[in-house]
């Protein structure tokens, strides 16, 4: 069953509402915020937006963070596999968030916190990373120059 949606930034919006993502805890900073859609268009790809079903005017720009970074990785903690009740790694998709200013050629990607959803049951979670090896911002930019040329420790740097 589908169902339409107000957006600040696309309008109305129709979506399957079995497609709508459950945030238990919001996001951090947008706590209220627990149900989220992925929005995509062919203009817009590889960039998704994480639209708020709960507040119309909050949209993330997201991309799946391994496009850019094909050896990106991370420990997920058993709190969060038992939020997210993930049973196989194939059920889970990682997004990260990106800052879009104006001159796009400037836009970051946050390897730090990856938005994690079990696509089984579209539970969704964003994680901080203990780790310090990813930054919060990472310039996209980057991974293009280098895409081809051996670009190896990018996503760490």
């Amino acid at each position: 069953m589908s169902m339409m949606i107000p957006t600040a930034h696309f309008g109305e919006v129709e979506i399957d509402e079995a497609k709508i993502l459950t945030f238990e805890d919001g996001l951090p900073g947008l706590e209220d915020d627990q149900r989220f859609a992925i929005l995509s268009n062919e203009e817009s790809q590889p960039i998704s937006w994480l639209q708020s079903l709960d507040h119309p005017e909050i949209a993330l720009p997201v991309i799946d963070p391994f496009l850019l970074c094909p050896d990106y990785a991370f420990d997920v903690s058993d709190e969060d596999i038992e939020k997210l009740d993930l049973r196989a790694i194939q059920d889970a998709f990682v997004l990260s968030v990106l800052v879009i200013p104006k001159n796009v050629r400037d836009m970051t990607i946050n390897l730090s916190a990856p938005v994690i959803i079990n696509m089984r049951n579209g539970k969704g979670r964003q994680i901080i990373l203990d780790d310090k090896k990813y930054k919060v911002r990472v310039p996209v930019a980057q991974f293009l120059e280098q895409s081809g040329k051996g670009g190896d420790g990018l996503c760490s740097s």
